[in-house]
């Protein structure tokens, strides 16, 4: 239901609507209350590929945000709007935010800066990825510096490199998914016996079968420090 109440309170916080305003406010205080209760450093929040009223809640309630792409024209096209869009998002919430403190209700910054993208779901042989995958890579990096970062558009973090957006990528990991989801873990943290579940015999796999989940595995853990990193 928080796809149906969030929406509404876009709509209506900007009048003297108080619940709508509380509703408003509601996302971001729960995640600054948790960090400071349980005092975490940072809270990462992981939302769908729309611009639905959850995924807006959730990325002006944020710092900071990373573009998880695949290199295809779907999301080439997606970067053509989505500085836009989200800068929409910004101006309407500076609008909203100036008719909180009459009520006694605190705002939050509302202007999130791009960490950066990761480039995800390709595929390589032998050892490189496809020659069409580097072409839409190319594109989309063009169109974030020209579109998503254009002057007036979106601020950038202070570890991303307009000209070289790309903090990470991650290629298709195949069987280690759906492996990984049924056990509870990350990928760079399955366990030998875990790939019984991928196997068609029930066994678990060995020598030479293993070693390209591991290697996987280790290349999947250093793309996922490269995010952290990126993230100040």
């Amino acid at each position: 239901m928080a796809e149906n109440y969030l929406g509404t309170a876009w709509n209506q916080a900007i009048t003297e609507n108080i619940n709508e305003k509380k509703t408003y406010v509601a996302l971001s205080r729960l995640l600054r209350d948790l960090g400071t209760q349980h005092d975490f450093r940072y809270i990462l929040c992981d939302v769908g590929p729309s611009t639905g009223a959850i995924t807006r809640s959730v990325v002006l309630a944020s710092d900071g945000f990373l573009i998880s792409l695949t290199p295809d024209r779907f999301c080439n096209q997606a970067v053509k709007v989505l500085g836009r869009v989200v800068t929409q998002w910004i101006n309407r919430h500076a609008e909203i935010a100036r008719t909180l403190p009459p009520f006694g209700l605190e705002s939050f910054p509302g202007s999130p800066v791009v960490y950066g993208a990761i480039i995800q779901n390709f595929k390589v042989y032998s050892g490189k990825a496809k020659q069409s995958y580097v072409k839409w890579q190319s594109l989309i990096a063009e169109n974030i510096e020209k579109e998503l970062l254009s002057p007036g558009g979106l601020k950038l973090g202070p570890k991303c490199d307009p000209r070289n957006p790309f903090v990470a990528t991650i290629r298709e990991v195949g069987p280690l998914a759906p492996v990984a989801q049924m056990f509870g873990r990350a990928i760079f943290d399955i366990q030998q016996e875990d790939t019984k579940e991928a196997s068609t015999t029930g066994s678990m796999y060995y020598g030479t079968v293993w070693q390209p989940w591991l290697d996987k595995m280790r290349e999947y853990k250093g793309e996922i420090a490269k995010i952290a990193y990126s993230i100040p």
